[in-house]
């Protein structure tokens, strides 16, 4: 069987590597507070901030590694920085946050907050669809390796808590719509006219403005039967 050819490209910028640390932050502290309101231990804090931070990225790492051999990116050598992020994140919230939180009356569901967790989504996203690029996987796998970084780890914690993963219910605002609309735009427009850090910018900038619009003005996604929804009411009364 052929393997995908690797594509060489040019280097993440650096602006955009420290929003991807930022998004791990950002990511780690959503899962630390989800696993103080579900009353777990400090090891299970500790273990969803580290699977809500680096879980997508994980999954796409496993898909990926058919392909190219590479083990997920937090086994590399030089990466414990990505670890060292996390507990940090994860203690600091469990030590710091009610005492803040109180002090300045805000809480989790903030639009700050929403908005810092929309960035670590553009940047995952991105820079996951770029894996699948210098992968050399096809356009519409390298857009699932940007979904799957954004949206996997958030996925997998909403089913070790017994929720309906919210990336894929259309109950809420838009989220796994922002993360895919992003990952086309870069896949779409790179090699054009925009150079390489352009198209990433351009796919940051679509799934960040995509979420924010989405939180802001409560858009949510289309329903799997919105597009016929009358006969699918129709055929769920027969059955």
């Amino acid at each position: 069987m052929s393997q995908p050819t690797l594509q060489p490209i040019l280097p993440v910028p650096k602006s955009l590597t420290a929003l991807d640390d930022f998004g791990t932050v950002a990511f780690a502290f959503s899962g630390t507070l989800t696993a103080a309101k579900s009353d777990m231990g400090v090891i299970g804090a500790t273990l969803l901030a580290t699977i809500v931070a680096i879980g997508g990225g994980t999954m796409r790492d496993v898909l990926l590694g058919a392909s190219n051999g590479n083990p997920a990116f937090w086994i590399r050598p030089g990466q414990p920085k990505v670890f060292r992020m996390i507990i940090f994140t994860c203690f600091a919230t469990l030590l710091a946050w009610p005492t803040f939180a109180q002090s300045l009356h805000v809480n989790d569901t903030a639009w700050a907050f929403s908005f810092f967790d929309a960035i670590g989504l553009a940047a995952f996203t991105t820079v996951g669809a770029r894996k699948g690029v210098e992968s050399g996987v096809p356009p519409e796998a390298s857009v699932l390796c940007g979904f799957l970084t954004a949206c996997g780890g958030g996925i997998i914690r909403d089913v070790i808590i017994d929720n309906p993963p919210r990336a894929l219910y259309a109950g809420r605002s838009a989220y796994a719509t922002p993360a895919v609309f992003g990952a086309a735009v870069y896949v779409a427009i790179r090699g054009t006219v925009l150079d390489e850090n352009q198209a990433l910018w351009m796919g940051f900038a679509a799934a960040l403005v995509t979420r924010v619009c989405a939180f802001t003005f409560r858009l949510k996604p289309i329903k799997a039967t919105g597009l016929r929804e009358k006969e699918w009411e129709a055929f769920r009364g027969i059955n």
